[in-house]
């Protein structure tokens, strides 16, 4: 399972600021196929979907929100933590030691 990055969830807080809607769909459309397991981005993307149709300034508000939650979680998520692939990416003294 793939999740977006940070720099991706950055790039859609960009484009809401702007409030381009052609690219704000064009960036949903884009990172909805290619992070399809990423529920935590379908959703934010389904909402933004659906702000583009009502233009709701409380949605709008919400998504920003979420959108900066997110992008600090997947911050923390991808420069460490316990989702990494490895426990550990640096080995310690000891294990340095057995390796030579």
């Amino acid at each position: 399972m793939v999740l977006a990055s940070h720099y991706v969830i950055k790039s859609i807080s960009i484009v809401l600021e702007k409030k381009d809607i052609a690219q704000s769909q064009e960036l949903c459309e884009k990172f909805s196929k290619r992070y399809f397991d990423d529920m935590e981005l379908q959703n934010i993307c389904n909402d933004i979907r659906s702000y583009l149709k009502t233009r709701d300034k409380k949605e709008l508000e919400k998504i920003k929100s979420l959108l900066k939650k997110l992008k600090s979680v997947r911050k923390r998520e991808t420069s460490g933590g316990a989702r990494l692939w490895y426990k550990d990416r640096r080995p310690g003294v000891m294990q340095l030691i057995k390796i030579t």
